[in-house]
Parts: structure tokens; sequence; C-alpha cells
């Protein structure tokens, strides 16, 4: 299986860092994996205008990450939640690269519903976060579940989408930090079996 790995943290010590390093111990013993550190890629989040303007222009610099994105079986993004939000390396990585001819086409002017282009059949995300789930849930209402599930996993038409959330990580041991990666190993290393 193409696993596609884009991470979005510029902490080389961070939680995000150590979770991506162990997923892809794990998988690659198994299936080809591809990770894009999009902070140690220097990856230019701003969308041109040309890219807005013709569907069909790739900029040189995304067309690595267009190609890796078509040819992914499964997605795995792991970033953190800024203000409710993926980070803007990773906002401008879905602006210019989940875009209109790679991650979806549409059969009229693009109104209506998606056509889906990419064979994914898994789609994880990861986040850590340092709010708690209570007040994730009664103040901002979770608005990353919304982002990755009914904006672009439904969109994309994942097969399989599951995300997982460790909070609260400024204040957490190294034994749930150790937890947290290893039920996420075995949690992709199990759906991707089943």
């Amino acid at each position: 299986m193409n696993i596609l790995i884009v991470l979005a943290h510029p902490g080389k010590e961070s939680l995000n860092h150590a979770l991506c390093r162990e997923i892809i111990t794990v998988l690659r013993q198994e299936h080809v994996v591809v990770l894009h550190d999009l902070y140690a890629d220097a990856f230019d989040p701003v969308l041109k205008e040309n890219e807005l303007l013709d569907i069909n222009f790739l900029n040189e610099d995304i067309k690595l990450y267009c190609d890796d994105l078509k040819n992914a079986d499964c997605l795995i993004i792991i970033h953190p939640n800024w203000w409710g939000a993926p980070p803007a390396i990773l906002k401008g990585w879905i602006d210019r690269v989940i875009r209109l001819n790679v991650g979806y086409a549409f059969n009229d002017r693009g109104e209506g519903e998606p056509v889906q282009l990419l064979k994914l059949q898994h789609f994880f995300v990861f986040n850590t976060s340092n709010t708690s789930s209570l007040r994730e849930q009664n103040v901002f209402h979770d608005p990353l579940e919304s982002i990755w599930r009914n904006c672009i996993s439904d969109f994309l038409g994942a097969v399989h989408f599951e995300r997982s959330v460790f909070r609260i990580v400024v204040t957490s041991t190294e034994t749930e930090r150790r937890n947290w990666i290893q039920s996420s190993c075995e949690l992709v290393h199990r759906k991707l079996k089943g």
C-alpha cells in the first residue's frame, strides 16, 4: 500500500514528530511510505494567482506533492491544534495540493457534488492539543473534526476516516505520550490490515 504522511509541526522534539517517526518505522515494514514534512521542506503555503485562475496549471514546487497525493492509498496527517485550525503551512498545503483536478473534479461548474479522483482507502488525522475535550466541544464545537471529516475526508471520498486527538500535551507525562504513540501505531496497523 502507498502511504503518504503529511507532518506540520516546526519542533523536531515535539510529540508530533515523535509520533510521525514511530508510525513510519511501523509502516515501512509492510508498505511504501512517503513523508512530506512541510516545515523541513519549507513548503510555500501561498496559493498563487495562476494556480487559482488556471485549474490545470501546476507550479513546479507543488507537482511532487500532487503526484504523491494521487498515488496514495492512505493519507496520514499529523499536526497540532492552533486556534482551532491546522497550522498555516498545512492550510496552504490543502489549498495548493488538494486542488481541482488533483484531489477532486466536478461534472458541472463547481456548484454540485464533487467527483472523487483519488484512490484513498484510509485517511487518518492525528492532532495534539492543549485544550480539554470538554472545552473543545462545549466552547469551540471541535472545528478540526468538521474540517477534516466533513470538509475534506467526505469531499475526497476516503473510504475509512479516523481522527485521534491527544490532550493536554503541555502537562502530559512521558508515559502518556508513549501510550498515545503506541495506540496510534496500533490503530493504523490494525486498520490497514483489516
